[in-house]
C-alpha cells in the first residue's frame, strides 16, 4: 500500500518509534522500518511530501519464505496507526511550545 503525506521526517520517525518499529538499517535518515510482519518504506518526494510504502509479510513454503501482501484490512489499519501517532506527536509538541 503507497500513501503520500504532508510531515515532517523527525516527527514520522519519533512517531515510529513510538509505534515500536524498528530501523532495518543503520542510514541516516533511515529509509526502511519493521514493525511484526510489517515491512515500512519511506521517500521524500519534494520538500513537504513523503511517501509511504507498506506491505505485510506472509509465510510461504517456498523461497525466499514470504511473500509481500499490497492491500488488505491490516494495512488500512497500520497506515491509519502510523498517521495518529504522527498527529498526536506533532500535536504534543505543539502543546510543549505554549507551555
Amino acid at each position: 500500500m503507497r500513501k503520500n503525506i504532508k510531515a515532517t521526517e523527525a516527527d514520522l520517525y519519533d512517531a515510529l518509534d513510538i509505534l515500536h518499529y524498528t530501523r532495518c538499517s543503520s542510514q541516516n535518515p533511515c529509509p526502511e522500518w519493521r514493525h511484526q510482519q510489517f515491512h515500512l518504506f519511506i521517500r521524500k518526494k519534494g520538500k513537504e511530501i513523503i511517501a509511504l510504502s507498506l506491505h505485510e509479510d506472509m509465510p510461504s513454503s517456498l523461497p525466499p519464505f514470504h511473500r509481500a501482501k499490497h492491500q488488505s484490512k491490516a494495512l488500512e489499519v497500520e497506515v491509519n496507526k502510523i498517521l495518529d501517532a504522527y498527529q498526536k506527536r506533532r500535536a504534543s509538541k505543539r502543546v510543549l511550545k505554549t507551555k
